[in-house]
Parts: C-alpha cells; structure tokens; sequence
C-alpha cells in the first residue's frame, strides 16, 4: 500500500476516533457509556489500523509459511498442510478410464482453506491497489467511483478463472452440461482428483474472505447488507456441507451457475465506469440478465429439483446412512441441501426482480442505472437495482 494511501486511512482513522465524545467530557457518566465508548473506540482503531496493513499482514503470513515449508520440504512438514491437498488415498479409475491419484477428506484440510483466505485477502488488495487502481487512474475514472471500479475488476477476474475452471471439471466428468442423475450414481463421490480437491477448498477460502469483508465492511455499504450476510452465511454452509456429505458434484454445478453470471453484471459496471457509450453497457446488463435467468433460475432449479426427487431413487441410488464409510446420503441430509438451495433460490428471486425493474427501464429508453443512498454510487447491481433516478 502507497504511503499516500496510508496517510489517507490514518486521517479516517482520526476523524473516526474524533467523532467519539469523552465520557469524561460530561458530568454524569455510566459505567455503559464508559464501556461504550471503550469498545467503540478501540474497535475502531482495530479496523483502520487492519485496513492500513491489509495487503502487508497476509504477505507476511504466505511467506512465513512458504519460509516454514521450504525449511524441510515433505509431506511430514506441518507447514506442507497449508500449502498442498491433504489425504492421498491412492489411484482410481475415472470414467475416462484413466488411471488418478485421489485424495480423501479430512481436519487438515482447513488449513489448506485458511491458506487461501488469506492468500485472497492479500491478491485481493494487491491486484486493486497495483492493477485496476493504476489502470482506473489511467481512465480518468472520478475519484467516487473508483473503489468500485476496483472492487468489480477483481470480481472480473476471479469469476472467470473460477468459472472456466469449473466448466472444465464438469466437462471432464459424467454428469457433464448438468446430468443430473450422474450427482447421485455410483455414490459416495469421496475419490476427488487434486484439481477437484484444490477448487473446491480454494472456493471454501474465497467465500470465507467475502465473509471477512462483509463483517469489517472493507467494501462500500450496501443497502441490501443483511441479504448479503444471509446469501454469504447460507452459501459457506452449503459448500461444507456438501463436501462433508460427499455432495461435490451438486457443488461444482452450483459454483458455475452462481459464478457465471456474475461476470457480465461485473463487466456492465467496469464498462459503465470507463464510460463507454450506453448503448453498449445496456446492452451488457441485458447479457447478464439473460445469463442470470439461465443458469441461477432454470439450470439451478434442475439442480434442487435433483436434490429433493432424484436423490434417494432406487434405480439410481438408495438412501444408504454409514457415515464412517462416506454414505451420509439420508433423507435428512438431502433436505438439508435441498433447503440450504431453496434459500438461496428465494433470495436470488427477490433480486431478480429488482433486476427486471432495470430492464423494464432500460425498455423504455432509460439507461440501466440506479439511485442509491449517500454512502454508494450510482451503478448497476443485482444486490440492489432498485433504484429509478438517473444520477449526475
């Protein structure tokens, strides 16, 4: 981080601590505003002085355990568990026929996803701070709208890979462009390639971060914070419970849908902050609208409609409960999934319709804008396009 970018965060940090009043400024105080004020204070010197070092604690964290590995680089290197899969299990053949190393489940994955919150919080600011920032800057982008032009490229970015990776791995596998039926055959999926293993604790680790992000609110508020909270909350849940259940194929599938569409709505607002013509912004938020509906709406509801009727089918694959040998698929466990998506669905369906609100505009000659309160900018999103006011 620039020395002029701390200089800025330590001034928020004064005005901050500025706006606290002295309980000793008053007459009469109470023990609950003396204890207010201490918490309130020291919070907030927490978070601006976490802020400042954002990029340099993370960088100091990956390389002490890099340090730490390259000191005796094997497997037997605790250090090693935060760097590589864990749970070797030997080889299998796949339904390509060829022959894999698979890998088993365990605590000491946890390490390998705290890694990567870690690692997404430094690449995070590293790649806004000393990519997008300097490109933002470059394109003349105002000064209000450039944490946002931040935040959206770095959304661009990982989307993407997240995205083509997964496409890949569904591509590779029987249940390819959605099969539904392959979720359950030949269950418990508890064989997971390296690269299957390494997406799917990786995807834990970046949804924990955006989890870190909400809670120290490093990213401009939201009108829809609690929605936010409850899609990060539910979806962290999904992702371990899927991976305790064995269910990685449903969670391959829901990562694509959910992460596809998010890159257009991303692309639309880079796009809207470069200034580029409005005909070709609308026109990008229409693509994402479309790729919206497809895959969070249509391909999605295959997905939990799999979940709640095909699940337990007896042609396919009974309900068999032996947890200490990977088959947790039980009524109970499915219902779980199935309702952990439904919650999902309700909350995507909620903001859907604010995003047809959008398009009702953008139909009738409108451009596809929103109007939000004094602490946001004036953008497109699917977390709050509700508002119907052009802005300056």
């Amino acid at each position: 981080m620039s020395e002029e970018d701390m200089r800025k965060r330590e001034v928020i940090n004064e005005k901050r601590s500025s706006t606290y009043d002295s309980p000793f400024s008053k007459k009469t105080t109470s023990s609950s505003r003396l204890a207010t004020y201490i918490i309130e204070r020291q919070i907030g010197k927490f978070i601006c002085s976490f802020e400042i070092h954002f990029a340099e604690l993370p960088l100091i964290i990956i390389g002490t355990i890099i340090l730490g590995y390259l000191v005796n680089p094997t497997s037997r290197n605790p250090f090693s568990k935060f760097l590589f899969v864990a749970y070797p299990i030997g080889s299998h053949h796949d339904h390509t026929k060829l022959t894999k190393i698979s890998y088993g489940k365990g605590l000491w994955d946890l390490c390998l996803i705290s890694f990567w919150v870690v690692v997404f919080t430094f690449t995070r600011e590293a790649i806004m701070q000393y990519v997008l920032k300097p490109l933002g800057t470059w394109a003349e982008i105002k000064k209000s709208k450039l944490t946002r032009f931040m935040e959206q490229g770095y959304v661009v970015i990982y989307y993407s890979i997240s995205s083509a990776v997964g496409v890949y791995m569904m591509r590779q596998s029987p249940y390819w462009y959605f099969e539904t039926k392959y979720f359950w055959i030949d269950y418990p999926h508890f064989h997971l390639s390296a690269l299957e293993k390494y997406y799917y604790l990786i995807q834990s680790g970046f949804w924990l971060q955006q989890v870190v992000i909400l809670i120290l609110n490093l990213e401009k508020p939201r009108k829809d914070f609690l929605e936010l909270v409850a899609h990060h909350v539910i979806t962290c849940v999904l992702i371990g419970g899927s991976y305790l259940f064995n269910f990685t194929r449903i969670g391959n599938a829901v990562f694509i849908t959910m992460d596809f569409s998010d890159i257009w709505l991303a692309v639309a607002k880079c796009l809207k902050y470069l200034q580029f013509p409005t005909l070709i912004t609308d026109s990008m938020f229409v693509l994402f609208m479309i790729t919206w509906a497809y895959t969070r709406h249509y391909l999605y509801g295959f997905i939990t409609y799999s979940t709640v009727f095909e699940a337990c089918l007896p042609d396919i694959n009974p309900c068999i409960w032996d947890p200490l040998n990977g088959y947790w698929l039980h009524k109970w466990t499915r219902f779980i999934i199935a309702l952990g998506l439904m919650a999902l669905q309700i909350l995507m369906i909620y903001w859907f319709v604010l995003i047809l609100r959008i398009a009702w505009r953008v139909l009738n000659g409108k451009n596809a804008e929103d109007t939000r309160s004094d602490t946001e900018d004036d953008e497109i999103t699917p977390s709050n396009p509700t508002n119907t006011k052009k802005s300056d």
